[in-house]
């Protein structure tokens, strides 16, 4: 399904030259089929090791399920290319912590596919944190709901993320990696973690996990993070409380999502609901990016991705973000 996703955006730096994309690998001739129709890679095959060593291909974006990025991220590496990897790293923290300390050896461009850093709303939440309009930040919460993908759930969809062995965790790993990587991106890397979880569904994976968790910045918040069986539901809403004000932000991963929503609450002043097309299009502008026909927030990760290595400059969000976020998921499984 990412690999999809990630092919559109592909297609899309290809006809504004910014790539040429040389070939796609995946096991199932299904999955071939479908990024094929949404890029038009010069060869498509079942061997991931054609793509990673051919000498045409400059740069290796790694999309595939979490289980198999560790092998294909440690290939890229030993012949030498920028890469991208989809998150999670991988299953294990240990494993993660392997990727990272291997990426940070070789000194290339690597990037992992935290796109939420790229949302309009959270980048002008992380402004205000930032420049400290509000005051200091001093408590959160933040909710994070999602249909369980997985086959059981709903029809047709493939089901490696319900497998332990293959997902190495449910809702909080899987899913709200990408809210632990905004909470250490917003308010620095994590001192503690109190955590509890279920497994409503009956998979040998967590469906529900609530987090109380303190910042070594002294601020301190709670996640929930929840696998329902609420087909098309997806949806993240973070309250944050600062000294002088309080901000609400609801996103999805759509760009222009109906869910989304931005309100600002001052001291003796009404409650203000910001400006949402006036965000995205500055925030889009801000980025150099002149088209405006992508659906989802991996279009502008890519993107920066293929500066990055074209550039030779360290990408971002990294592998040593990736591990900050994985550290807080690590550290509330061991609670």
């Amino acid at each position: 399904m990412i690999g999809q996703i990630h092919a559109d955006g592909l297609r899309k730096l290809a006809e504004d030259g910014e790539i040429i994309p040389v070939g796609a690998a995946d096991p199932s001739e299904e999955a071939r089929d479908a990024v094929a129709r949404n890029c038009p890679f010069s060869y498509l095959t079942e061997d991931p090791a054609r793509v990673i060593e051919d000498p045409d291909v400059e740069a290796v974006m790694i999309t595939s399920p979490t289980s198999t990025h560790h092998d294909l991220v440690l290939a890229t590496l030993r012949v030498g290319k920028p890469l991208f990897c989809e998150k999670p790293l991988a299953p294990s923290f240990s494993e993660v912590q392997k990727l990272c300390s291997a990426v940070a050896a070789s000194g290339l461009t690597a990037q992992v596919g935290f796109h939420s850093r790229f949302h309009p709303l959270l980048n002008e939440l992380h402004k205000m944190v930032v420049s400290g309009e509000l005051g200091e930040p001093m408590g959160y919460t933040l909710r994070d709901d999602q249909y369980w993908p997985t086959g059981d759930v709903v029809p047709g969809h493939s089901s490696w993320r319900s497998k332990l062995t293959e997902a190495g965790g449910g809702a909080l790993l899987e899913h709200s990696i990408h809210a632990a990587d905004i909470l250490c991106w917003l308010f620095g890397p994590v001192r503690s973690v109190y955590a509890l979880r279920r497994f409503v569904f009956g998979y040998d994976v967590e469906d529900v996990a609530a987090l109380s968790i303190e910042h070594e910045t002294g601020v301190v918040g709670t996640l929930l993070t929840v696998f329902n069986g609420v087909r098309g539901r997806e949806e993240r809403r973070l309250e944050v409380f600062f000294e002088n004000g309080a901000v609400e932000v609801t996103t999805d991963f759509i760009v222009g999502a109906p869910e989304d929503s931005y309100l600002v609450q001052r001291p003796d002043s009404q409650a203000e609901n910001l400006d949402l097309e006036l965000l995205r299009e500055t925030h889009f502008s801000k980025l150099g990016i002149n088209r405006r026909d992508f659906l989802f927030y991996t279009y502008p990760a890519d993107r920066s991705w293929v500066h990055s290595v074209r550039h030779q400059d360290a990408a971002s969000p990294g592998f040593e973000d990736a591990l900050l976020a994985h550290a807080l998921v690590e550290e509330a499984y061991r609670s």
